[in-house]
């Protein structure tokens, strides 16, 4: 895999600048400020840089780089890149794109790394199983790339999609011991965990066919693979990891209602060989637009799961059922503003943030964030309730 990463740099730094279809970075650093009693204070640096290139015709390349460093050690210091995103810690050079494209008549074909985002609706997703995610700040998660190749064909209102997955990777889990999971007056760790090797055997690939029509659209999906999330057995000093194979059929689809979007995605969970009890799993919301201002509510709840297994570490599905709203007013020229609010239907435990930006001078915005949580020591959300915090950031686009 190192051989194809260097090929593809060579190929994305070789592209002639005429033949640039977009390319451009940002550096941003931002940092919190978070109860725990005592105030506490973390930082972050990111650079990123993005090229969209077609030196022919047919053929593209896509690359996107980014660079992470923080202030206290969540970020891997004792090396620069991780290869296979397998690690309980990322490393600070990532690839979001890493990827060449060929396009042929109503058919493309993307390899590489890529962000495979099967997602329809905005809080829960069903039929998005094919990209794990970095959990390492469970307040703002990131998307991981896996080597993939991905083939789309779409002929008038119909589309067909097929990836493949070849190498496994789960997402990534809070720092144990560390300011999400914290255990006085244990320490606990993570025990090595056994990977599903690379073969026919686990090869991971989805399929999905969608129509779109005058007034909507309507997908049915299909993915077999493992389930990204880790279930964990606990131990005396470790926690052991395994990893079950999954098979998820899924369905979403949108009905466009003038400035309304009403939209629906669910699927059900079948663990192969019994493993664990299978769930569903859905999300329905509606979405409003008019001027500057969006405003999206949402219900999402799990069903029909047993307890034959232990819990997953999903943390997009642990804090179900819940109610979401999210409402942004604003432009990418002047004041952006937002709040999003998640509330536990069950638990009544909640995370609201509130949001806001300006772009101080060209290509520089600056802006900050509030979370706010709450709940009781036992539910989800509220297991993390001294953790407010106020983040404040500046970026620079180029």
């Amino acid at each position: 895999m190192r051989g194809f990463v260097l090929a593809l740099i060579v190929l994305a730094c070789a592209t002639r600048p005429a033949s640039a279809l977009d390319q451009g970075g940002s550096i941003a650093a931002w940092g919190d400020v978070y109860d725990e009693g005592d105030p506490g204070y973390q930082g972050w640096f990111r650079g990123t840089y993005s090229l969209d290139a077609r030196p022919r015709p047919w053929f593209f390349v896509k690359l996107g780089a980014i660079l992470d460093y923080d202030s206290h050690g969540d970020i891997d210091r004792d090396r620069w890149y991780d290869d296979e995103d397998r690690d309980l810690k990322r490393a600070p050079i990532r690839f979001r794109d890493l990827a060449l494209g060929f396009r042929a008549g109503e058919a493309t074909i993307v390899a590489g790394r890529q962000r495979l985002t099967w997602q329809r609706t905005t809080f829960v997703n069903a039929t998005d199983n094919l990209s794990p995610r970095d959990w390492t700040d469970p307040l703002d998660p990131a998307r991981l790339s896996p080597y993939a190749v991905d083939a789309i064909w779409e002929h008038s209102r119909f589309s067909l999609e097929a990836a493949l997955v070849p190498r496994y990777a789960p997402s990534r889990l809070p720092q144990l011991n560390e300011r999400w999971f914290e255990f006085p007056p244990f320490t606990l760790s993570f025990s090595d965990a056994t990977f599903p090797p690379v073969s026919w055997d686990t090869l991971q690939g989805a399929a999905r066919a969608g129509f779109r029509g005058g007034k909507g659209e309507i997908r049915l999906s299909y993915f077999r693979g493992f389930d990204d999330a880790p279930r964990i057995t606990p131990g005396l000093t470790e926690l052991d990891r395994t990893f079950l194979k999954l098979e998820v059929a899924g369905i979403d689809g949108e009905v466009l209602l003038g400035p309304v979007v009403l939209r629906g995605e669910a699927g059900y969970f079948r663990y192969p060989g019994g493993a664990a009890d299978g769930y569903g799993l859905f999300q329905v919301e509606c979405e409003w637009s008019r001027g500057g201002w969006r405003a999206i509510g949402g219900y999402g709840d799990d069903v029909a799961g047993g307890t034959s297994a232990p819990a997953a570490a999903s943390l997009d599905q642990a804090f179900l059922p819940a109610v979401f709203l999210y409402v942004e007013r604003g432009e990418l020229t002047e004041w952006q503003v937002s709040l999003e609010a998640t509330v536990g239907t069950k638990d009544l435990d909640s995370m609201v943030r509130i949001a806001g930006s300006y772009p101080v001078a060209s290509h520089v915005r600056v802006g900050g964030e509030l979370d706010i949580i709450s709940g009781t020591a036992l539910s989800f959300w509220g297991r993390w309730r001294d953790n407010d915090r106020l983040r404040v950031f500046l970026k620079l686009d180029f």
